[in-house]
Formats: structure tokens, sequence, C-alpha cells
């Protein structure tokens, strides 16, 4: 069935040190979401923490007091009962509602605290590189961040505070269970540390479970995606996949099922047991209390506050120890967290905005690639010059390393061997944010947003606000002009089915937008297009290229299509990750070798 021999299938559980020291960073980013409301908390915690044992306490002088009075007949002692009597009502009334308070102070906190831990997790994504971005583990650190994003802070924060009212209240109970014996207290503590024990070492198998079985639980998610979304609806329905993708995913649930069962029920029943255990102890001490009043050592009153208090004494010994437990688990979850706000956001970058010899353009020298994992490298021993203002087309077989070569000209990866330069600077020593206004690109697979048609093309320039006046012009440029007369808001409407009024494209509509949120950039001087025109029409890729010939900025053209390539003034044949064929059309179609093969086979649909 599933694959357990994955990656991640054994995810080593920080020490019991490491993740203590989590959390201090996990209070201070608590007191930093919300002061006031984190001190309104910690003080009601301590008042609720004290009503038992003040409870208990009550209600001794209240048997103790209702006794005396039958005795004596006293109307001042019956008063005094009573008077206890409203004390207690006053201090158990008061606790319900400062229980009510801190449910309402606790969703508050929940809340804030899931949107600033959600902010630290998209602040260090946006800053990652797409290197780092991209690797498997890194999306695993991420996907368990989101996954816990807003529940584990909160659960760790909410253990502590509960485990502040728990030690309190179990330190004044067992002040007033040290009035009739210092055992009694050992009896409650030993009767929770079995069980406690056994959490402690759950949470970490636990641990270890769930973040090993994610790359299955990612698979069950993409298949229920697939029998859900719009998008994989169609060829579904017309294979007839969704019976084999039901039966793929049910397996899947099966076994995650399974293995979860497993483990929860092997949880459950050691629990029982030391449950039992636990209340073996409190019996225990029960019975020693019930007889030493039978002795005449406690007055009736004393032997309800006692027995109370080691029922209460229990119950928080019992709460106390599971919390820290659960404490534990919601530590190694945090852990994640703070592993992936820790990772490197990528190899170091420059700050240079120009390069030293302006208008010069590319230079390659000797530049190879890897991706993590693979055989070979994406691009290998690549040594070129690309001149400012020059046409360029790129043509290869699939997997030739031509869209390896974009992210490397972008500046979005930078080469694990030799050096790309551009005006006499190498890329890593640019700012990136000025190395990527310097180009603007068609990337492939080029992004679908679930935004307006507006915001589509305003992606482009990073959504900053700009004069709509500037869309229009960019979707002019990019052949979506027709696109957007077409939609019922024209930049307005939404182009999502996700959405009631939202409007879905065809395949060739999208690609206008792609190709309008670069020209876009009309500050870039460099353009780079990555299969611009797979999807568009013929008439529509005429009109296209005859557009790009007129402008004056370096361009990088990559496409299957030969006809794309008819402005170029240059061809560049890929051919595992090397250049094989470097000149001008012309010259490389009449030389024995790829591109005349290609230039004659795509001829050859046209007689």
């Amino acid at each position: 069935m599933a694959n357990t021999d994955t990656p991640f299938a054994d995810v080593e559980a920080p020490g019991f040190r490491k993740a203590i020291g989590y959390a201090g960073r996990t209070l201070a980013l608590v007191w930093r979401t919300a002061p006031r409301l984190t001190f309104l908390i910690a003080v009601l915690t301590v008042l609720v923490a004290l009503v038992p044992a003040l409870a208990a306490y009550l209600a001794k002088l209240i048997i103790d007091t209702v006794l005396h009075a039958m005795e004596s007949q006293s109307p001042a002692d019956r008063q005094a009962a009573l008077i206890w009597v409203a004390a207690e009502a006053g201090v158990l009334g008061g606790g319900m509602a400062a229980r009510r308070v801190l449910v309402f102070l606790k969703r508050m906190l929940h809340a804030s605290l899931g949107y600033a831990v959600s902010t630290l997790v998209f602040d260090k994504t946006s800053r990652f590189d797409l290197e780092t971005i991209e690797r498997a583990d890194v999306q695993q650190q991420i996907l368990l961040a989101r996954q816990h994003a807003s529940a584990r802070p909160y659960n760790l924060a909410n253990r502590l505070i509960e485990t502040g009212q728990h030690t309190i209240t179990l330190v004044s109970l067992a002040a007033v269970l040290w009035t009739f014996s210092p055992l009694a207290v050992l009896i409650i503590l030993a009767g929770g540390l079995p069980l406690f024990l056994a959490e402690l070492r759950f949470s970490g198998t636990a641990f270890r479970f769930y973040t090993g079985r994610t790359p299955e639980m990612r698979q069950r998610n993409y298949l229920e995606t697939l029998m859900t979304a719009e998008k994989p609806a169609m060829e579904q329905l017309h294979s007839g996949a969704t019976p084999e993708v039901r039966a793929r995913h049910r397996a899947l649930f099966r076994w995650l099922f399974g293995e979860d069962r497993k483990l929860q029920a092997k949880r459950t029943t050691i629990g029982v047991i030391l449950l039992l255990v636990s209340s073996a102890f409190f019996l225990g001490g029960k019975a020693w209390v019930v007889w030493a009043t039978v002795l005449g050592a406690l007055t009736l009153g004393q032997m309800t506050m006692y027995a109370a208090v080691l029922k209460q004494g229990q119950n928080s010994v019992t709460t106390l120890l599971a919390t820290l437990g659960g404490g534990y688990e919601d530590l190694l979850y945090i852990s994640n967290l703070y592993a992936l706000l820790g990772r490197e956001d990528g190899r170091a970058r420059g700050t240079a905005t120009t390069g030293p010899a302006p208008g010069t353009g590319y230079r390659l020298a000797d530049v190879s690639f890897r991706y993590p994992g693979a055989p070979r490298d994406a691009i290998s021993a690549l040594t070129l010059d690309i001149p400012a203002g020059q046409k360029l087309g790129v043509v290869g077989a699939n997997g030739s390393g031509k869209s390896t070569l974009v992210k490397l000209l972008t500046g979005l990866y930078l080469p694990q061997n030799g050096e790309i330069a551009l005006d006499g600077l190498a890329l890593q020593d640019w700012d990136p944010q000025a190395l990527f206004a310097r180009t603007a690109a068609v990337f492939q697979p080029s992004q679908r947003y679930s935004l307006t048609a507006g915001e589509n093309i305003a992606m482009g320039e990073g959504l900053r606000n700009m004069d709509r006046s500037e869309w229009t012009a960019a979707a002019e440029a990019g052949l979506a002009g027709p696109v957007l007369a077409d939609l019922p808001d024209g930049l307005d409407t939404k182009l999502s089915k996700q959405f009631v009024d939202g409007r879905e494209l065809s395949g060739g509509q999208w690609q206008r937008l792609a190709l309008a949120r670069a020209m876009l950039r009309t500050g870039a001087d460099i353009l780079i297009l990555d299969e611009p025109t797979a999807a568009l029409d013929p008439a529509a890729e005429a009109e296209f290229v005859k557009a790009l010939a007129d402008r004056s900025a370096t361009l990088i053209v990559i496409s299957h299509r030969l006809s794309t390539l008819r402005l170029c003034e240059r061809i560049l044949v890929l051919e595992g990750g090397r250049v094989v064929q470097d000149g001008a059309p012309k010259e490389l179609a009449a030389s024995a070798g790829t591109y005349r093969e290609l230039f004659r086979e795509q001829a050859d649909f046209y007689t």
C-alpha cells in the first residue's frame, strides 16, 4: 500500500531539552501579539486556580458551623453558618463567571496568535529563493507549519497558562492537605506520575508517526482534490477514472486510519490502566481520612474538606501532568515551525543595482546547474554571450534545459558552477529586486490567478498600485484586449469558478493575460518568454511576433514552434543542457543538424 520508506518516514523528534527551549520563544510571541489580553488571562487564571482550595475550606467551615449551631441553638451561630454559605456561593459564582470570561479571552488570543504565526510563516517563505522553496523537505516543513500554525502555538500557550493554573491550585490544595499529613500530599502526586510518563512517551511517538506520514497525507489530499475540483473534472469524467481514484483514496485512508487506530488504541489502553492505578491511590487516601474521622482524630467538616481536597488534588495532578505531556507534543510540532523560521533564506545575494559595464548584456561562463536528486546537470558547462538588444531564440527537445536557462537568466536560480554576469556584474552580486526589475518574463507554465482580470495583469508588477490605463495598455500589447472586451465586467471580472459570479477562460485567453503581465513591465529592458505562443492560434501568434519585432529590448524566446522564432537574429539549439548549435536561422537551416531537422519537420505540416 503506502510507501513507508519515504525520506520522511522517520522524522526525528527533537530532544526534550531542546523542545522545552521553544516554550520561552512561544510565550514571548504570545506577549508580543497581545500583551493586554495575555495579562488579563493570567490574572483571571490565578483567581480561578484558587477557587477549589478556597471552596473546600469554606465547605469545611459551613459543616462545622452548622454542627456547632445545632448543638448551641445560638442565633449568632446560625447566622454565621448562613454567612459562610453566602461566601461559598460568592466564590463559586465568581469562579464560574471568571471561567466564562477566560473562554472568551482565550478565543480572542487564539485568533490573534493564529494570524501572528501565519504571518511569520508567510514572511519567511516570501524571503526564500526559488531553489529553497522548491525543495521537498522545505515543502514538508511549510505544510506542517501551515497545518499547525493556528492550533499548536495557541495550544502550547494555553497549556502553559493551564499549567500555571493547575500548579497554583495544586499548591493551595497541598497546603490544606499538609495540615492532615505530608504523606497525603505524596499520595496524590504519586498517583498521577505513571500517566504523565506514559503520555510523554506517546507524545514523541505520535509526533514521529504523523510527521512521518506527511507524504501519504499530501497524496490523500491530492486525490480528494482530483475528486472535487473543477479543473481535473473534464478528463476524469471522460476517461472514467473516478472509480479508480476513489479506490486509491479509500485504500490510502484505510491504511492511514489503521495505523492511527493502532497507535491510539495502545495509548488509550495504557491510559485507562494508569487511571485505575491513580484512582486506587485516591481511594486509599480517602479511606485513610474516613478511618481517622471514625477514630475521632478529625471532625466531620475536616473529613469533608480533606476528602474533597484529595479528589481535587487527584484531578489537578492528573490534569497538570496530562497538560505537561500535551504541551511536550505541541512543542515537538512547534519545533518544526522554528526550524522553518530558522532556515537560511537561500544563497547569499548582493546589493548592487547596476553593473560596471551597462549595455553589455549577459555573459555565461562554464555555467552548470543540477536539480536536487537529479542524475545529471540540467545545464552543463554552458558558455555564451547574449549582447544587449539581441533577439535570441532557444529551441530544443523537452528536458534539454530551456526552462532552467530561463530561471538562471532571470536570477531565480543561481548557477552551482560557473558564473552568469549581466552588464559585467555576476547575478549573485545584484540586489534581487533590482535584477528582477530588469526582466519581463512569461514562465512555463504560466499562472492562472483566481483574481480579477485586472489583478491578473497587475501581478506582473507585484499588484502594486497603478493607473488602470496601464493595465489596459499592457492588455493591448499582450493581445488580451479582446479577452477583456468579452468579459462582463472587463478588468473587474473575477476569473475563477470558485466565485458565484466568476468566469473561466480558455487556455489561449489565459496565455494572453500572461503575455499582458509581461508587457506591464515597461521599465524592463530584457524580455524573456518561455513558450509564449503555445496556446495561441496562428493569427494571434503572427500578430504577437510582429509586435515583438518592433521592440528594442533584449529578447530571449524559448519555443518549440519555429514560426515564433522567425523574428530572431540568432538561434541556440540545446541538447542535454549544452549548446549544440548556435547561429543565424538561415545558416542553421542550411546546415546539417537538429535545427534543420526541426525546420523540415515543421515545414512538412504546411505542404
